[in-house]
């Protein structure tokens, strides 16, 4: 009776061994999957850049700056300023809100590397041509 009790529990932690060493290979295999798609995915927005520069138009009023749903400035600009960043998302926006009025301007930011200049027009920000 003891050689069969015996024979069982050497299957039975074989078996949990090579279920064992199964999940483990199939962890791996995805976490190598998962980084590999993770790193051709960033390559291809990382070389684009925005210059995002406040004219002098926006001096001295109260705004807030956002791309997409990143929050770039918040203040009083007291100078001309280049806020510059990395392009993160296939299609982008940039979000102006005024401080005053509280009245949000959306603008659509180009697909590549650009250098726009954000201007006040009355209550409404755009971009100077």
């Amino acid at each position: 009776m003891g050689k069969k009790i015996r024979k069982a529990n050497n299957a039975f932690l074989l078996g949990s061994i090579i279920l064992f060493v199964l999940l483990l290979v199939v962890i791996v295999l995805f976490l190598f999957a998962s980084f590999k798609i993770y790193d051709k995915k960033e390559s291809d927005y990382s070389k684009d850049r925005y210059e995002i520069v406040l004219d002098r138009s926006t001096l001295n009023s109260p705004m807030t700056v956002y791309m997409n749903d990143s929050l770039l400035f918040s203040g009083t600009p007291a100078s001309q300023m280049t806020l510059s960043v990395d392009r993160f998302a296939q299609e982008s926006s940039l979000l102006v809100v005024d401080g005053n009025t509280d009245n949000v301007s959306i603008l659509a930011l180009p697909q590549s590397s650009a250098k726009v200049t954000l201007v006040r027009k009355g209550t409404d920000f755009e971009f100077a041509q």
